[in-house]
C-alpha cells in the first residue's frame, strides 16, 4: 500500500474557527415547511458523525475501536492556553490505540464504553513557535478528575510506543484503504486562537460552556454531499467553503466537538476547528 507523500509539518497562528458554521442554512425563497429547522449549520456534524458510524465504523460490528464520546472540562483548555499561548502556536491531538487498562491507568475513568481490545484515544502535545512538539504531552480526554498540569501527563516513549501500535495495526492499515489510500488522519492541529475561542464561548444565558464532548466523525465525499443539497431545495449549501475547508481529507477521520450542557434547542452545536494531518 502507497501513501501519499508526507511533508514536514508546519503550523500557522491564525484561528480556523468553526468549519461547520454557517455551511448550510434554510433557503428563504422556499415555501415554509414546519419539518424543516430555520438554522441548521450544525446539521453537517451530524451528518460526520453518523457517516462514521454507517461508514467506516460499520464492519466492526459489537466492537466499535472507539469510545462513545471523548469529554473534556474547558477549564483545562484554559489551563494550557495560559501556560502555553505566549510561547507556542497550539496543539497537536495525537490518535493512537490504547487498551483498557492503560486507558483507566491514564484517566481513572472506569467506564469504558466500548468492548473492544483495543480502541481510539488521543492524546496533546503544545506546538512551539518553530514547529516543534514540546517534550511534555498531555492527557485530558475522560479524565475522571480536575486536570493537573503537573500530573496528568504521559512521557515521551509511551506516547510514541501508543503511535506506533496504532500506524503499525490492522486498524490503521483499514483507514489507509478506507481513505482511497491516501494518509488516514493521524493527529489533528488546533491553533491556540481556536482554544480560546472554546474558553470564552457561552450559551443562551451568557454564561461559559463547563464541557466539550467531542465524538468520531467522518468527513463526506464533497461530490456527495454536494448532490444531498442539490436534491434538498430547502437548504443553501455552501458548496464552495465546504470544498476549501474538506476536499483533501474525503473519508478520513476527524473528531468534531459539541459545548455542553447542549443549551440550543433545535440545534446540535458540533463545532470543527482543526486542521487534519497530515
Amino acid at each position: 500500500m502507497e501513501l501519499s507523500d508526507v511533508k514536514e509539518p508546519q503550523y500557522g497562528f491564525k484561528g480556523n474557527g468553526n468549519k461547520l458554521e454557517n455551511l448550510v442554512e434554510r433557503n428563504k425563497d422556499k415555501e415554509g415547511n414546519i419539518l424543516v429547522e430555520a438554522h441548521v449549520d450544525h446539521d453537517i456534524g451530524v451528518m460526520f458523525m453518523y457517516q462514521a458510524m454507517r461508514g467506516f465504523f460499520k464492519s466492526f460490528v459489537g466492537n466499535k475501536p472507539h469510545l462513545e464520546s471523548y469529554n473534556v472540562d474547558i477549564d483545562t483548555f484554559r489551563v494550557l492556553y495560559n501556560e502555553y499561548n505566549g510561547r507556542g502556536k497550539g496543539i497537536k491531538i495525537d490518535f493512537v490505540l490504547i487498551n483498557t487498562l492503560e486507558y483507566i491507568r491514564y484517566t481513572g475513568d472506569i467506564n469504558v464504553s466500548t468492548e473492544a481490545d483495543d480502541f481510539l484515544y488521543f492524546f496533546v502535545t503544545p506546538i512551539d513557535n518553530n514547529d516543534q512538539p514540546s517534550n511534555v504531552h498531555y492527557v485530558i480526554f475522560n479524565l475522571n478528575h480536575k486536570f493537573e498540569i503537573d500530573r496528568d501527563v504521559i512521557d515521551d516513549n509511551d506516547l510514541q510506543n501508543f503511535i506506533t501500535k496504532l500506524r503499525s495495526s490492522s486498524l490503521y492499515n483499514s483507514m489507509a484503504s478506507y481513505s482511497n489510500h491516501t494518509n488516514p488522519t493521524e493527529y489533528i492541529y488546533y491553533p491556540w486562537a481556536d482554544i480560546n475561542n472554546i474558553t470564552i464561548e457561552r450559551n443562551i444565558d451568557n454564561r461559559l460552556y463547563k464541557d466539550v464532548q467531542f465524538v468520531m466523525g467522518e468527513v463526506i465525499e464533497y461530490n456527495i454531499i454536494l448532490q444531498y443539497f442539490k436534491l434538498n431545495p430547502y437548504y443553501n449549501f455552501d458548496a464552495l467553503a465546504y470544498k476549501a475547508a474538506y476536499l483533501q481529507h474525503e473519508k478520513r477521520l476527524t473528531i468534531i466537538g459539541k459545548y455542553m450542557p447542549d443549551d440550543i434547542i433545535g440545534k446540535e452545536g458540533f463545532f470543527d476547528m482543526g486542521d487534519l494531518r497530515p
